[in-house]
């Protein structure tokens, strides 16, 4: 094809912004696993240095006048110019404007990756404070650990609403109501269709949420040996009730006990045809101080440089994150190197978080557990219902915190008052999580959420992604398996080929949602998901069909 000047101006942008996004990843992932103050420092220049070149007000103009002018543009010329549009958009700002927003995010991410909760009167991981959550019986100690999960909220909430006022006026300078509706702008999201969806999963989700509850509750308060009534947040296996509290229930903790996660999700991913042994080689797996304790992939140089963080421990809970963030990676890895580079990367956000939790599903399949995780299960068929039972509450409860998240985080750019957003975000937590909040709690405990400060505006995307999983995996068990149970999908290359064909090949070269209606045949809905946690025909609406 004969380079055009659309083309020739791509490969010099390409030739500028490559070096300095690899160096920004680095960067970041120095800062992630060893929380230095040196790796804090080269954060902030690198990515300081990237904004500031993403700042060109002539080079965002001639993209503009490209995508205006030119209507002859191929359509992959077209999609890299509408994406570079979206880089360069939300940094037309001066350069001590975009300093500013990146020292304050980096001093509040530092908080977040070096802080360690006192508990007992000694520093404990966040590891430490979900075990205790999963496994103490004093009511006392467990409240203390829930509130130990709290501690870093006060020391960043007066600085991240400082940076949401300033995340605010930069973009009103661009144009935007405000930072939430840039942000969604910039993830090709509509905000009207976002609300309306969500607000149609929140009416879905309400009875079977509710009923789904009320009888955790139950099981969780006799194992306390009080009335439901009484339960309070501390009474549930996670600080956020973001998980479910049936670990013990399920049973499955007790049998990754001494086990070799990292053998097992290879040894899956490898029979699928996804190999991802070089990604675990290049990653940074285990607990130390200083090291971020969340976890997350990353794609360093869009060449195969793909890396996992993470902070294992032998359980369910860490075999779920782990099958998670490596679904996270073979999506990166896979995608194409024969794609321009700045396509050479998922369609968007929700598109990986829908392949990542599409493999953390995995974790309550029977024959999964059995043929991959390779398990001496006692009694099969109970189990099999107690992980079904909890795989559906867990569905209901992610969905009801995203809500949370989604709301809450809207209105905390929208009315940034400190007292308002504290008793704002209890008001979410009690109606939609059914949680009852502390007598006399006082706190900015929504700052306590590390998203809110390092990944604004990113929570609708774990629901959007579960939404995507449950239509990919219709589709996947319909065309790929002809409706047959794909038996935990293990040693099933039909399931890699799938998503690399369907998934994975187009990278970032058409939108999100045309990715989803080529993969799937069918529009973005909470319809395939319903039908998994609520698989009731009287109660479903029907799909609609690309036509």
């Amino acid at each position: 094809m004969p380079e055009t000047p659309a083309s020739v101006f791509i490969k010099q942008v390409e030739l500028e912004l490559r070096p300095l996004c690899v160096a920004a990843n680095l960067a970041q992932w120095e800062g992630a696993t060893t929380g230095t103050d040196d790796a804090l420092a080269r954060g902030v220049e690198t990515e300081t240095t990237l904004r500031t070149y993403l700042s060109s007000e002539s080079r965002y103009l001639r993209i503009e006048d490209f995508l205006n002018e030119s209507g002859d543009l191929d359509k992959l010329t077209r999609r890299q110019l509408e994406l570079l549009a979206i880089e360069h958009r939300p940094n037309q700002l001066a350069a001590d404007v975009i300093d500013d927003l990146v020292r304050r995010s980096k001093k509040i991410e530092a908080e977040f990756r070096t802080f360690r909760a006192t508990l007992d009167g000694r520093e404990v991981t966040d590891n430490d404070i979900i075990a205790l959550l999963r496994n103490e019986k004093d009511e006392g100690r467990r409240r203390a650990a829930w509130e130990a999960s709290k501690q870093v909220a006060p020391r960043v909430a007066d600085d991240l609403l400082e940076l949401v006022t300033r995340r605010n006026e930069a973009a009103r300078s661009l144009g935007f109501r405000d930072f939430y509706a840039m942000q969604l702008t910039l993830q090709e999201i509509d905000e009207g269709e976002l609300l309306a969806l969500f607000d149609d999963l929140r009416e879905r989700t309400e009875g079977p949420f509710l009923e789904a509850k009320a009888e955790v509750d139950a099981r969780v308060a006799r194992r306390f040996g009080i009335q439901s009534e009484e339960l309070r947040p501390w009474h549930y296996d996670d600080p956020f009730f973001q998980e479910p509290p049936l670990s013990g229930e399920v049973g499955l903790g007790a049998y990754f006990k001494g086990r070799d996660l990292l053998a097992i999700a290879a040894r899956f991913f490898e029979g699928v045809g996804l190999p991802v042994d070089d990604v675990l080689e290049r990653s940074d797996l285990r607990e130390r101080p200083g090291k971020d304790q969340h976890a997350y992939c990353t794609d360093i140089d869009r060449e195969g440089d793909v890396r996992i963080l993470c902070n294992i421990k032998d359980d369910d809970r860490w075999m779920g994150i782990l099958l998670h963030e490596l679904g996270h990676a073979a999506y990166s890895k896979f995608t194409p190197v024969s794609l321009p580079w700045i396509l050479r990367q998922p369609a968007h956000i929700a598109t990986t978080e829908a392949i990542a939790l599409f493999m953390d599903r995995l974790l309550y399949d029977l024959d999964w557990l059995r043929d991959a995780a390779e398990l001496e299960l006692e009694d099969p068929l109970a189990l099999q219902r107690r992980a079904r039972q909890a795989h559906r509450f867990e569905m209901l409860l992610l969905a009801r915190w995203v809500l949370v998240m989604t709301f809450f985080e809207r209105e905390l750019y929208a009315n940034p008052d400190r007292e308002h957003l504290d008793e704002h975000w209890w008001h979410l937590v009690e109606e939609l999580q059914g949680l009852r909040r502390p007598e006399g709690r006082k706190a900015p405990d929504w700052a306590a959420k590390i998203h809110l400060a390092v990944a604004p505006v990113y929570y609708h995307n774990y629901q959007l992604g579960e939404l995507m999983a449950s239509q990919f995996e219709a589709a996947l068990r319909t065309e790929a398996f002809d409706g047959l149970s794909p038996a935990g999908f293990v040693g099933r290359t039909e399931l890699g080929d799938f998503l690399r064909e369907r998934i994975f090949l187009p990278g970032a070269s058409i939108n999100w949602q045309a990715l989803l209606r080529q993969a799937t045949g069918y529009e973005l809905s909470a319809d395939a998901f319903m039908e998994e946690v609520c698989p009731d025909p009287a109660i479903q609406g029907g799909a609609r069909s690309v036509q």
